[in-house]
C-alpha cells in the first residue's frame, strides 16, 4: 500500500521550510564556509526529492511548471555523485526553485484536503 498523498506533501513542506530556514540571515559567503549546512541542505533536498517519488504522475502533471523529473533525480545525484555537488547550486535551489516548489505542493495539500 502506498503512502498517504497528504502526509507525503506535508514532509516535503516541512523539509523545504528546513532548507529555507537554514539560508535565512545567512549569505552565500557564510554558507560557502560552512560544509555542515551544506551537507544538512542537501539532505533536505535528498528527501524531497525521495518523497517526490511517493506522488503519482497524475498530481504532479497538474503543476508543469514544476521540472518534477529534476526533483526526483536530484536525490540520486546527491547519494550516488555526491562528489560532483555544487554548493552554488545548492544555493540556487533553496533560493530560486524552493520558493516554486513550495507554493505547487502546498495547492496540492489544499487540493487534497478537498
Amino acid at each position: 500500500m502506498g503512502r498517504r498523498h497528504d502526509v507525503v506533501l506535508e514532509e516535503i513542506l516541512r523539509t523545504i521550510d528546513l532548507a529555507q530556514n537554514a539560508v535565512s540571515g545567512i549569505d552565500k559567503a557564510a554558507f560557502d564556509k560552512d560544509l555542515f549546512r551544506q551537507l544538512g541542505i542537501e539532505r533536505t533536498l535528498e528527501i524531497i526529492s525521495e518523497a517526490v517519488r511517493h506522488l503519482p504522475d497524475e498530481m504532479l502533471a497538474m503543476h508543469p511548471d514544476i521540472c518534477w523529473a529534476d526533483v526526483r533525480a536530484i536525490g540520486n545525484v546527491i547519494r550516488h555523485e555526491y562528489w560532483r555537488i555544487d554548493p552554488t547550486i545548492v544555493w540556487r535551489i533553496v533560493l530560486d526553485d524552493l520558493p516554486a516548489l513550495r507554493a505547487a505542493v502546498d495547492a496540492m495539500l489544499k487540493r487534497a484536503g478537498t
